[in-house]
């Protein structure tokens, strides 16, 4: 009888780019031919199980072994986990088929996406629990041409909607409210043309969820000022998961 042990995943960015609770570089978007659509792939599940010998069980519990991502059929990732995700990547157009599995051939999915338009970039996320998994189709909001921005990803079944904003990263204090996200928007603020000493946080009204609030210094080390724009990047992305036990549940990334 086969049998697997959960590992947690304490919140720790997979990807060198997107979703990352406490790390992560920047992301690098290049232009996006007419052709082809830019896609990120992200697990905000917080278990993905499938049935192993009559019972379900995670099949992709650790960021130590591997569980593939197939996209259309082809691999994109081997570190599909909660809290992980993927570069951008250039897709096909249409309507995209999921599929999670381990290196024993346990797999979720397929799970469809959204119609994808050529020439738009988007985060696809994995959402849900068992049996009840599907994939939320972000189209990434536009850019703000060198303008500091904030946004959330609303991806967590379990809260049909949530705030966000801002505190000061430093003293962390001084919670602002800036906005509102459903389940299944991304909604994008603008924080002028530059901030300092910034962390941004998810939650309702002015108070973070529990381990909700994140700092641009914890998303990216070389980042010690919490100051946006940050080379490239000029978005602060928060992305809102369902809560994993030890992890969770929101996690951010530097955006161009």
């Amino acid at each position: 009888m086969k049998f697997r042990l959960g590992v947690v995943v304490a919140g720790v960015l997979l990807a060198v780019t997107a979703c990352g609770g406490s790390s992560s570089g920047s992301t690098s978007m290049p232009p996006v031919s007419n052709g082809t659509a830019r896609v990120r792939f992200a697990d905000g599940a917080p278990e993905l199980e499938a049935p192993i010998n009559g019972v379900p069980q995670d099949i992709c519990a650790s960021a130590s072994l591997p569980c593939y991502l197939q996209v259309n059929g082809q691999t994109v990732t081997s570190l599909f986990a909660y809290g992980s995700a993927t570069e951008f990547l250039n897709v096909t157009p249409g309507t995209l088929s999921l599929v999670a599995r381990d290196e024993d051939g346990y797999a979720v999915g397929p799970l469809k996406s959204a119609q994808l338009s050529a020439g738009k970039r988007y985060t696809l996320i994995v959402v849900g629990s068992y049996p009840h998994y599907r994939v939320l189709t972000f189209e990434e909001p536009a850019s703000a041409k060198g303008k500091a921005q904030l946004s959330l990803y609303e991806a967590s079944p379990s809260v049909p909607s949530a705030d966000f904003g801002s505190f000061t990263a430093s003293s962390h204090s001084g919670f602002k409210q800036l906005g509102s996200a459903k389940l299944g928007d991304v909604v994008t603020v603008s924080l002028g043309a530059k901030v300092s000493n910034f962390g941004g946080y998810a939650g309702q009204g002015k108070k973070p969820f529990a381990h909700g609030d994140v700092t641009l210094a914890s998303v990216n080390t070389f980042d010690k000022d919490n100051v946006l724009p940050f080379h490239n990047a000029t978005r602060f992305s928060l992305f809102l998961f369902d809560v994993k036990s030890g992890s969770g549940p929101v996690f951010g990334s530097l955006d161009e």
